[in-house]
């Protein structure tokens, strides 16, 4: 993750949510100040895939159980000022990218961990194929979801992500990410992860350790903030 895509339904100051957005993940009873930056107006072509990933039956059969499952609003906490500089919610973002914001749904224990999302033929590294280093992205996104509500203070960085890509993944088709944690050990968890198409053809999957900083992800941020050449400062705090 990196950033999870994973958020509440409510929303943090524009000055807070840049330095504790990851810290904010999964806090239902947080104290928020809704936004007042106003949300780009989807594109028609945005719309169209909006409206087809919630015809689809997977996303139909995860709303519908909500016993098991809770439908989550994917980068709901990045501020509009902030959207620009974020790599999945921003940069990716758009009509042949990640063109539609994800169906996201986390298990009630919080151990699993779904999203359907889209990808565009602008995300290609051979002809019509998506490139590898945007699957990776979005298996450190998934795996990073279902371990940073699992670890202490709700927060943590990748630390590993092992990945083995098993079938090409074509563009402009809607893919399924799915993520569990497997174990946590005091500031480390341990996740499993896999990417499918629709229909189920396995196109990648990997495992993943995330560890949870000793000392806040705001702390760290504004360390790295006013000593950017200097990274040792922050070093030995999110390590293991």
């Amino acid at each position: 993750m990196p950033i999870s895509a994973l958020a509440t339904e409510t929303a943090l100051a524009p000055s807070a949510s840049i330095k504790t957005l990851v810290e904010a993940i999964s806090r239902e009873d947080s104290v928020a100040t809704p936004l007042t930056t106003a949300t780009p107006e989807p594109s028609a072509q945005e719309q169209q895939l909006q409206q087809h990933l919630e015809a689809l039956e997977i996303v139909q059969a995860h709303a519908a159980d909500t016993e098991h499952w809770k439908r989550r609003t994917a980068y709901s906490l990045v501020t509009d000022d902030y959207r620009i500089h974020h790599l999945t919610a921003g940069t990716l973002r758009g009509d042949g990218k990640l063109g539609v914001s994800p169906a996201l749904f986390q298990s009630k224990d919080e151990r699993h961990v779904i999203s359907v999302l889209h990808v565009g033929k602008s995300l290609c590294g051979h002809p019509n194929i998506v490139h590898g280093g945007l699957l990776a992205t979005m298996l450190d996104e998934i795996t990073a979801m279902t371990a940073i509500p699992n670890l202490p203070g709700k927060t943590g960085f990748t630390a590993n992500l092992n990945i083995n890509y098993r079938h090409p993944c074509i563009a402009d088709q809607f893919i399924v990410a799915h993520s569990e944690v497997t174990s946590v050990e005091g500031r480390k968890a341990f996740v499993k992860a896999t990417l499918k198409t629709i229909e189920g053809t396995l196109l990648a999957d990997a495992t993943a350790l995330f560890i949870a900083p000793k000392v806040p992800v705001s702390e760290i941020t504004e360390q790295l903030t006013q000593a950017k050449t200097s990274p040792k400062l922050v070093e030995s705090e999110v390590q293991a």
